[in-house]
């Protein structure tokens, strides 16, 4: 597959679906996003496997639905704000012209910086913006109309979203964030696994502001907290509920991972340790049946990345490409623990033999 072929499928799916947006259609783009960057840790041996999984997402892709109405005409200047109005209105239809004239027009930095800081703490979507967001900064050649889809899809439901960090004023210490997350209660699931369910029995039980008031700052050190979180997420894993393996703990190390890579890039640092410590204290809250170590010790492997991206790269699973994409680059940011990220994601990929 060449670079061409790789952005001719990207531009077809960067084309929203007009119906609305159910799980596969608003993780494929960021799916595309992870497959394509899997493909540099993949041996020459899987590398046809893993492009044909591509070319059968972009498929799948255009066989799941009409395409939406193509958008009119917007021949305005690029206004972050004005898009963000919209998003917050909940138009739809202004939100997609707007973003289909003005996203070519940005890079990946332009959009974190213009967008990120109200973008990210909203719960629509899934809660993934922030993941496409992180995954176009490390890699500048995807077309940034990749998120054309995801913010259709925040302006469905543009209510929902973090705000009890806005209420909390004073300078914490964001070095409690390990205890705050192993202080969390097991709370058990609301009802459903959806992301908008889970944040918010943290926020409405009172655990996020009980537990993550005390550490918002509005300087800290980000690599810290981001070690903090993935590693919380790659323990859990491995040694909590398995029924969660294949969401719930990818999701633990996904979303809050991708907000962290934000902050100070369009994110203030205080907003990025709001919401990322609500993601990974909401699936703690959630899913969580055994009490995080006091220490999480680093461990070694046997397993390797070039295997692990090769089954995650022929998968069909988006999740497990996600994850494992997502463990590289735990491990890249905090090598003393890579045995751990590799457990994680050697830890799912048999989770799924398993499961046939």
């Amino acid at each position: 597959m060449t670079r061409t072929t790789t952005r001719g499928i990207s531009d077809a799916m960067s084309i929203p679906k007009g119906a609305p947006a159910d799980s596969f259609v608003l993780h494929a783009p960021l799916e595309l996003m992870a497959r394509i960057q899997l493909l540099s840790y993949v041996l020459a041996g899987a590398r046809q496997s893993a492009l044909e999984r591509i070319e059968w997402l972009a498929q799948k892709y255009a066989d799941a639905g009409d395409a939406v109405s193509p958008p009119r005409i917007v021949n305005d200047l690029p206004d972050a704000s004005a898009l963000i109005a919209a998003v917050a209105a909940g138009d739809l239809d202004l939100v997609d012209a707007m973003a289909a004239a003005w996203l070519p027009q940005w890079t990946a930095v332009d959009v974190a910086g213009a967008l990120g800081e109200a973008l990210v703490p909203s719960l629509a979507a899934a809660g993934h913006s922030p993941i496409g967001l992180s995954l176009l900064l490390r890699d500048p050649s995807l077309p940034t109309t990749l998120l054309r889809g995801p913010l259709r899809s925040l302006a469905a439901q543009p209510h929902w979203r973090i705000s009890w960090h806005r209420s909390v004023s004073g300078d914490g210490d964001a070095e409690g964030l390990y205890a705050a997350l192993r202080a969390a209660p097991q709370l058990g699931r609301p009802g459903s696994d959806f992301i908008y369910p889970l944040m918010t029995l943290a926020v409405e039980s009172g655990e996020a502001e009980r537990l993550l008031a005390p550490l918002l700052s509005d300087r800290y050190d980000v690599q810290s907290a981001l070690r903090t979180v993935t590693r919380v997420a790659a323990w859990s894993m491995v040694h909590d509920d398995q029924t969660q393996a294949p969401y719930g703990w990818t999701h633990a190390l996904t979303m809050p991972q991708a907000v962290l890579s934000l902050a100070g890039v369009g994110v203030s640092e205080r907003t990025a340790l709001a919401v990322a410590g609500t993601f990974a204290l909401g699936f703690r809250l959630a899913h969580g049946t055994v009490e995080l170590p006091p220490v999480i010790r680093p461990t070694a492997s046997v397993a390797t990345w070039p295997e692990l991206a090769a089954e995650a790269a022929q998968h069909e699973d988006a999740h497990l490409a996600k994850f494992t994409l997502a463990c590289i680059h735990a491990a890249a940011a905090d090598r003393e623990y890579e045995g751990l990220y590799l457990d994680a994601a050697a830890h799912l990929v048999q989770w799924w033999h398993d499961a046939g």
